[in-house]
């Protein structure tokens, strides 16, 4: 997959003059001489600014600590997995995940809410949503009649 930075930002303009600087280099040296590219990189660096600051307030909570450290990658992957069974899916997020399915479960509905996740999986998150907004819309009416 190839990025095209957006020159119309100062970030994407950035990239781009690094770009230009070490193509420039390597045009005219026929190679990039680390003694040449290091000035550059460093000219480069210095127009960022690398404080720590707090992030933004998104409105949503920061991720419970154990899906950091679980990894929201696979724990879409393992709660999202088809199965022929809910006792296969139990079982494999039992020993996949080394957590209890309510846990799973749990955990997987509060990082669906969240930006990160958002990012990580779009399609899986939109498609989480609706499940569980349907679920919700059919637990509000009640059984039908």
């Amino acid at each position: 997959m190839t990025l095209r930075p957006d020159r119309t930002q100062p970030e994407g303009s950035a990239i781009a003059d690094l770009h230009a600087s070490i193509r420039d280099i390597a045009e005219r040296c026929g190679e990039l001489p680390g003694a040449d590219v290091v000035p550059v990189v460093e000219r480069w660096l210095e127009r960022f600014d690398f404080t720590e600051t707090d992030p933004p307030n998104t409105g949503t909570p920061p991720l419970p600590t154990a899906l950091t450290t679980l990894g929201l990658r696979h724990l879409l992957a393992v709660a999202t997995r088809g199965y022929p069974t809910r006792a296969a899916r139990d079982r494999a997020i039992r020993e996949e995940l080394d957590l209890t399915p309510t846990r799973c479960f749990l955990l997987l509905n509060a990082a669906i809410d969240h930006a990160d996740t958002l990012r990580i999986a779009p399609v899986t998150v939109n498609r989480l949503r609706r499940i569980r907004e349907t679920q919700r819309t059919a637990r509000e009416e009640g059984p039908a009649s």
